[in-house]
């Protein structure tokens, strides 16, 4: 099994990997995006290619929970808002 990588090529860091709360607050902080609209995106993910593109990886804590754990892979992430990585 070979690791993932980002889209440049590049194997992917446990730094690369941030819960859905701290990159809005990442975000909001560098002003690239808004809360609101992060929650659009990820909303909508099967539909856009948030999903598709590995840019949001989804963990269930407990497999009776309702509700997945959100996670974002900051490269892949940025790739898709680029266009690059778009399903």
């Amino acid at each position: 099994m070979t690791p993932s990588s980002a889209p440049s090529g590049t194997p992917l860091d446990l730094s690369d990997i941030t819960s859905f709360a701290d990159f809005v607050r990442e975000c909001e902080r560098k002003k690239t995006a808004t809360k609101g609209q992060l929650q659009w995106w990820l909303r909508y993910r099967a539909e856009n290619g948030l999903t598709a593109s590995g840019a949001i990886v989804e963990r269930r804590a407990n497999p009776r929970s309702k509700r997945p754990m959100l996670f974002v892979v900051r490269p892949k992430f940025i790739a898709w808002l680029a266009g690059e990585g778009v399903a």
